[in-house]
């Protein structure tokens, strides 16, 4: 199931123009070298606001693998199998890494068929289930890695399409519940954005502003 939104072409123009910007390491010989890595999709990816934001308030290098586009579990035109929120993981560099920041899964439902070809509820939840593993999956890997701090970034809700708020916020609940006793933070936005989504959220419905990466940030960073 790929859910409509809103100017889903000036989306998917970003996107593609991003790829060809991500993933980059560019160190500043002033800052202490990278302790943290970033994996995930274009919340991350596209602007880079929230690693630049991370680095300049930490004083620090943060490496980045994330990648517009990409899913959790699988491919699609923009971000191929190969570049999945776990094969980031698994082709980056750990030297030195204690800390991981990531999202994901997002794309699984936008641009994939999370949902399967014939979308019922009882199809949405299978593909929850199956991203829910992955998931887990990846922080038993990050922590048999060495990794001490695993830190996972939720979607806040960009849609008030009844069947998109109910999906979005079921998964997020679900993380919730479960992913303290897996060792994984749950930093949680909906929140934080409710309300303000015209200043946080970019014109194509989906991405952050550069506000919005602002809180993203200070979201995340009291639990690095």
């Amino acid at each position: 199931m790929r859910f409509s939104f809103t100017k889903f072409t000036a989306f998917g123009a970003a996107l593609l123009a991003s790829v060809f910007v991500a993933g980059v390491h560019a160190a500043n010989p002033g800052r202490a070298a990278a302790n943290k890595l970033i994996v995930g999709d274009s919340i991350f990816a596209l602007s880079g606001a929230i690693r630049s934001n991370l680095q300049s308030d930490l004083n620090e290098t943060v490496n980045s693998s994330a990648r517009s586009g990409c899913q959790m579990i699988g491919g699609n035109g923009i971000c191929s199998a190969r570049f999945a929120v776990p094969s980031q993981y698994a082709n980056a560099s750990k030297t030195g890494i204690k800390t991981v920041i990531f999202n994901g899964g997002g794309n699984d439902f936008l641009l994939g068929d999370a949902c399967g070809a014939t979308p019922t509820a009882e199809s949405c939840q299978q593909g929850i289930q199956a991203i829910e593993e992955t998931i887990s999956s990846l922080a038993a890997r990050m922590r048999s890695d060495g990794i001490t701090k695993i830190v996972y970034l939720g979607y806040y809700n960009t849609s008030t399409e009844p069947g998109a708020l109910e999906l979005n916020n079921g998964h997020a609940d679900l993380k919730a519940r479960t992913y303290p006793a897996q060792g994984i933070i749950f930093v949680d936005p909906r929140q934080a954005f409710a309300g303000r989504e015209a200043q946080l959220i970019r014109s194509d419905g989906i991405h952050p502003t550069a506000q919005g990466s602002r809180v993203l940030t200070d979201l995340i960073k009291p639990n690095l």
